[in-house]
């Protein structure tokens, strides 16, 4: 089994010896180093390429910028033909019905308008309000 120990029993001495006299002459050292070292000017080239790296970065942006904006640019050329191409006859209908003033000769080439039915749901009218209204304009009066 385990053997309970505390640390109080655990003798206290100091494993790590200072040499004579250390901290005395450390801040001494520090200053001696510190004063020798003196202050050295960057690299000749390291300063002109400062003025390099200034410039180089907003250029970099804008080219990076630019080619995002041309590659979305030629996907958005591509899209809309074949989004429009996967809309149904009908969804276009009943989107122009409710949303567009249109007359009927704009569906003149759609050929599932040329079917009978599909008059009454281009005009959203009854068949029964369709005959009052043509009862109401007399059009045996009317020269052809």
């Amino acid at each position: 089994m385990k053997n309970d120990f505390k640390l109080s029993d655990i003798p206290k001495r100091n494993i790590y010896e200072v040499p004579d006299k250390y901290f005395d002459r450390l801040p001494a050292q520090i200053m001696e180093r510190a004063a020798g070292a003196g202050y050295s000017s960057p690299a000749p080239w390291y300063a002109a390429w400062k003025p390099f790296k200034l410039a180089m970065a907003p250029l970099v942006l804008l080219l990076v910028a630019g080619i995002v904006y041309f590659s979305q640019l030629r996907l958005e050329k591509e899209e809309p033909a074949v989004i429009l191409a996967t809309v149904a006859d009908e969804a276009i209908m009943d989107y122009l019905s409710t949303y567009a003033v249109l007359e009927s000769s704009d569906f003149s080439d759609i050929s599932s308008l040329s079917k009978p039915e599909t008059t009454a749901e281009f005009l959203n009218v009854s068949s029964k309000a369709a005959e009052e209204e043509l009862e109401y304009y007399q059009l045996d009066t009317i020269d052809y």
